[in-house]
């Protein structure tokens, strides 16, 4: 499956038969991460990941051998894809980004499998250019890792994205 720069949203929503959503805002102000909000915005970044987490495992447990755990990242366990995705697209949005912070995570649960994502605000990215291109490739490993995971990865737009979406499937 891996980078998919023709999917959209729509397609993948019923891919996944969605039946639920959720929206977890980290940082909805139109200025950069400093140092006077940056712990503020740390602290739900990291509590919306964990929620996230825990609303997968709650969801899908009867469909995980193991469930998904933000610890398999730190411990390069790359079966779990939901935490390399976490870690990952949301470490480009803390670097790369306008605003250098996550602006909200997205979370569809469907009957097939869900859709994350994460968006940033301000100015959106070339993705299609950036795989392509291989920019940034000793920089991080989020587009590496979106080339060989099992999941499909989409943008809202490859060539303006402002939000990475992982899709995953049962």
């Amino acid at each position: 499956m891996v980078l998919n720069f023709q999917q959209n949203l729509s397609q993948a929503l019923r891919n996944i038969v969605s039946k639920d959503y959720q929206e977890f805002i980290v940082h909805g102000e139109d200025e950069a991460r400093n140092q006077i909000n940056q712990n503020q915005i740390f602290q739900k970044y990291g509590d919306y990941k964990w929620k996230i987490i825990d609303l997968l495992n709650e969801n899908y447990a009867l469909f995980l051998e193991e469930g998904f755990d933000l610890y398999n990242w730190l411990n390069f366990n790359p079966k779990d894809e939901v935490a390399y995705f976490l870690a990952e697209a949301g470490a480009n949005a803390w670097h790369y980004s306008q605003y250098k912070a996550p602006y909200k995570y997205h979370l569809w649960l469907g009957e097939k499998g869900f859709i994350l994502g994460i968006e940033q605000k301000g100015a959106g990215f070339q993705a299609q250019e950036v795989d392509e291109k291989r920019i940034k490739e000793g920089q991080g490993a989020a587009f590496r890792f979106f080339r060989t995971c099992k999941s499909q990865i989409f943008f809202d737009n490859p060539q303006d994205a402002k939000v990475v979406y992982l899709q995953y499937l049962f």
